[in-house]
């Protein structure tokens, strides 16, 4: 991931509320399925070990966000499982196996919890972070992300 990139989502971690973060880490998931597919590609085998090892990473977080109370949230942990387990086989293999396939079936996935994010109004999981605020001004080709100077008294430790 370019440092763009890892700016991006450590901005949308700060401000997202649990359904939020679901959709970023899937997000996550899939760029690194992506780069690990560019490697393979490329014939570059150490690219594609470190991608799906980080694909890998996110996904654990994701499964441990996985509520197992109900039948819907043990279906989405099976399919959990599975892409985890074709991961382990591409990195055991040095090729890819079944990435696409996983790749569909975490943009399924992440389609649902996107329905899901817009009606979540649940407040942000990060507490005391500074408030992102985009589009109060704007320049030739790209959008300014200013942070609110008054809320930074609010951040860090509380004791």
């Amino acid at each position: 991931m370019t440092k763009e990139q890892i700016s991006a989502y450590t901005m949308r971690i700060s401000q997202a509320n649990a359904s939020a973060m679901a959709v970023v880490l899937f997000d996550i998931v899939l760029e690194c399925i992506g780069e690990a597919k560019q490697a393979f590609a490329e014939e570059n085998p150490a690219q594609f070990q470190r991608s799906l090892s980080q694909a890998q990473g996110f996904l654990q977080e994701l499964m441990s966000m996985s509520k197992m109370d109900s039948q819907v949230g043990c279906d989405v942990m099976s399919i959990y499982l599975f892409v985890d387990k074709q991961m382990l086989m591409s990195i055991v293999k040095q090729q890819p196996v079944n990435l696409e396939e996983c790749a569909g079936y975490l943009e399924q996935l992440r389609s649902s919890f996107v329905e899901i994010s817009k009606k979540d109004t649940d407040a942000p999981l990060m507490q005391g972070s500074q408030q992102v605020y985009a589009g109060l001004t704007y320049g030739k080709g790209y959008l300014n992300e200013s942070c609110d100077p008054l809320g930074a008294h609010n951040r860090g430790l509380q004791a």
